[in-house]
């Protein structure tokens, strides 16, 4: 299979560049396809009413055709609206079509669009959307609080003592999901543990979920999928926006918008964040602190410029964060407080500048984006120390143009990405230096379906070669499509190699929250993996509600993995080379449905298998993955939009823990090896007001806590204790309070 993929990847990009060079210049007519309201509809059919000659509008609403050189009727249709015909006269070679008229469908296809968590319909690739109206259901106060509504990514219990929390995907850790922001990576190398958390809930208008083999326009890595955040914009923000925040953890948090259009197409804006947790529990009596406190001060400051053809951003971004916790007071068996410090320093710059319309062809669009960031991380977990610096640059232009007519897209784009890492665990030195340089060529086919409006085949082809100064040259090849049967029943199938330099201390540095001793391979490789997915959407209409079912099969087979081996000994941890097999599948089955005005429910399924073959040669499950997990969510909003309630039950199944059968019992007392099923349940209401909103809430409303958390708790220096083996919450019930202004 992945020779094949390697096969048709490169025989169907290198003839795209010749017939490129090749095709004789012919005149062509420019257009634009508008509802009445004069927003840009993609996807739209335009052709040619005599003939079967046609295309589909791009993501900006344009489409280019071969010029007649005859008075001819070009017929414009789109899903829900009347069909359009415009008569061109000999010599236009540019035309603003705008379709009013909407018709019945029309209704259908806006009430599907309430779903504030949705999959295309039109897009390639498997994205999930998550709305900023889905992302006040909770209180989401930053990127990591953003998924408990959502079936596709688990937020999972690092350890007992950082406060840190992970993600899954596709049964993978978050680690195999390329993080972006505004389609750009960040936050990579030792920011790794906290990047979510440095992206303040009400900065995000919008998260994307790409599941599987992704783009390769962002790089190889991503071997899972994509995570990308839109950040609000200021022409689009309101003017001002203040968000207070308050919890029975002892948690504040304010947030606050500036924003302000400018003249000649500018705008700017600042965003800024400040936190903190002040936090006395100890629920479980274990004589260590539930969750560490924590003061965070983060600012985003935004200058964006607009004009027909040209579009630009700057963006500077500061923050600092501290975590303190660990045992609240000495015990005859330790006079020594086991204590943890935690600090986190950052500054970051980007930008972006596109151009429409080069060479007098307005399809032909370049852009190109740039970052510098300086982050530092000084930590102390008891007697362990990490002290890490990282200064990172990252380059990319893209070049995107067409081939006869949009039904053919190809996008070039070169890159640099530049990482010096000066790390410290203890006495070892894990310093690096890492550039990676490549190219990459996307060949986009779409074939437009006349009947429905819409491209009933999408087929992408992606290839990229890289240079890593660790770990030499790489390629990338990578494949998706999409097939509608009808507009509300498609397929979409994917599939690609990645790649993944592993940064071992700073992806697992809640292994830090214990006295073990840390023992590296002296061959450790990068991660590469071939991952194979399946998608079917199908949206319709039951009893006059509209409702939506997707089903998702992902499978990831390693062919290097680096494993974090803690089944072979209590007092140590291995890193090491897989020893053979390693996969993960993944299957999630996730239902919407609008039974009632203003009521919407959904139900997800999620089933993971993730194994790998560990030094002894035994293929084992993977520790602290649940096997089965489920969501129901209950969204209901009043008729006059004044009140809305939200509630939703994470089930979460068993999952093995780590081997503690060498761990003396006294310590070990009430620690199952595998844990069992367990449910938590929150819920918020909403009160909307004239120019804002006050909301109430609360969080695992069950109280299921997790009583035996740290592994030989009441002798923290001894060479047993583990506080990094957490399954289930070791909060109990959290009630929240918060207020938005304006709307």
């Amino acid at each position: 299979m992945k020779y094949l993929i390697l096969f048709i990847t490169v025989c169907l990009l290198s003839p795209i560049t010749s017939m490129s060079a090749q095709q004789t210049p012919s005149r062509k007519i420019y257009g634009i396809v508008t509802d009445e309201n004069s927003e840009l509809l993609i996807g739209a059919s335009v052709y040619w009413a005599d003939t079967n000659e046609g295309t589909v509008t791009n993501a900006t609403g344009q489409f280019w055709l071969p010029a007649r050189d005859t008075a001819a009727t070009l017929a414009v249709k789109y899903v829900g609206y009347n069909p359009t015909s415009v008569q061109v006269m000999p010599g236009e070679d540019s035309l603003w079509v705008e379709i009013t008229g909407i018709t019945q469908l029309r209704e259908v296809t806006v009430s599907e669009k309430n779903f504030d968590n949705k999959v295309s319909t039109i897009g390639v690739r498997n994205i999930e959307s998550i709305s900023s109206k889905e992302l006040r259901k909770a209180p989401c106060c930053n990127l990591s609080e953003s998924f408990e509504t959502n079936g596709a990514v688990d937020l999972v219990y690092s350890n007992a003592l950082t406060g840190i929390k992970e993600i899954q995907m596709l049964g993978l850790r978050g680690v195999y999901s390329q993080f972006m922001v505004e389609n750009r990576p960040t936050l990579t190398g030792i920011a790794t543990p906290f990047a979510f958390e440095y992206i303040p809930g009400t900065w995000l208008d919008g998260i994307q979920l790409a599941k599987g083999a992704s783009t390769v326009k962002n790089g190889n890595t991503g071997i899972s999928g994509q995570i990308n955040a839109e950040i609000v914009k200021p022409h689009l923000d309101k003017p001002f926006f203040l968000n207070a925040f308050t919890s029975t953890e002892g948690r504040g948090e304010m947030n606050l918008h500036l924003n302000k259009k400018l003249k000649a197409g500018f705008s700017n804006g600042l965003l800024l964040h400040g936190s903190f947790v002040e936090n006395k529990w100890d629920m479980n009596n274990d004589n260590f602190y539930d969750a560490p406190n924590r003061q965070q001060l983060n600012a985003l400051y935004r200058v964006f410029y607009e004009s027909p053809g040209v579009c630009g951003q700057f963006n500077v971004q500061a923050l600092t964060d501290r975590r303190q916790g660990g045992q609240i007071s000495a015990t005859p068996q330790a006079a020594e407080l086991f204590a943890i410090d935690q600090r986190n320093d950052r500054v970051e710059i980007w930008g972006k500048v596109g151009k429409e319309g080069l060479f007098g062809r307005s399809y032909n669009q370049i852009g190109n984006m740039a970052s510098a960031s300086w982050h530092r991380a000084s930590s102390v977990f008891g007697h362990n120390t990490y002290e890490a610096t990282q200064q990172s640059v990252y380059w990319q232009s893209l070049y995107q143009t067409i081939i006869g007519t949009t039904n053919n897209q190809i996008v070039i784009a070169p890159s640099v990405q530049y990482d010096n890492i000066q790390e410290k665990v203890n006495e070892g030195d894990l310093s690096r230096i890492e550039t990676v340089a490549g190219m990459m060529a996307e060949y986009t086919f779409s074939r437009p379906n006349l009947k429905m409006g819409i491209p009933d085949l999408v087929v992408v082809l992606g290839s990229r070669i890289d240079w890593n100064s660790r770990f030499g040259w790489q390629f990338t090849p990578r494949a998706s499509a999409k097939y509608n049967f009808t507009e509300n029943t498609i397929v979409r199938a994917s599939a690609g190699y990645g790649y993944r330099s592993p940064n071992l201390i700073a992806e697992n540095i809640s292994l830090l929250a214990s006295n073990r001793s840390l023992n590296f391979a002296s061959d450790i490789s990068n991660e590469a993996a071939w991952n194979y997915g399946i998608n079917f959407t199908q949206n319709f209409k039951l009893a006059k509600k509209s409702g939506s079912f997707s089903l998702d099969l992902y499978r990831t087979d390693f062919d290097r993995q680096v494993l974090i081996d803690v089944d072979q000994s209590p007092t140590a941890v291995y890193f090491y080379n897989a020893a053979g097999t390693s996969y993960a599948n993944s299957l999630l089955a996730m239902l919407q449905y609008n039974p009632l005005p203003g009521l919407d429910v959904k139900f997800a399924y999620k089933w993971n298998d993730v194994r790998a073959t560990y030094s002894d040669g035994v293929l084992r499950t993977v520790p602290l993955v649940a096997k089965h997990r489920g969501l129901v969510t209950l969204d209901y909003t009043t008729p006059n939009k004044l009140w809305m309630i939200n509630t939703n039950v994470q089930i979460v199944g068993p999952q093995r823990l780590p081997d503690n059968s060498q761990v003396p019992h006294e310590y070990t007392h009430g620690v199952p090896e595998i844990s069992p099923t367990y449910a938590l349940l929150s819920g918020q209401i909403t009160r909307r007001f004239a120019k804002w909103e006050l909301y109430l809430g609360g969080e695992n409303l069950t109280n299921y806590r997790l009583h035996n958390a740290i592994i030989a708790v009441n002798e923290p220096w001894s060479p047993y204790f583990n506080g990094s083996q957490v399954w289930a919450p070791t909060m109990g019930t959290v009630v929240y309070m918060g207020a938005r202004m304006p709307l």
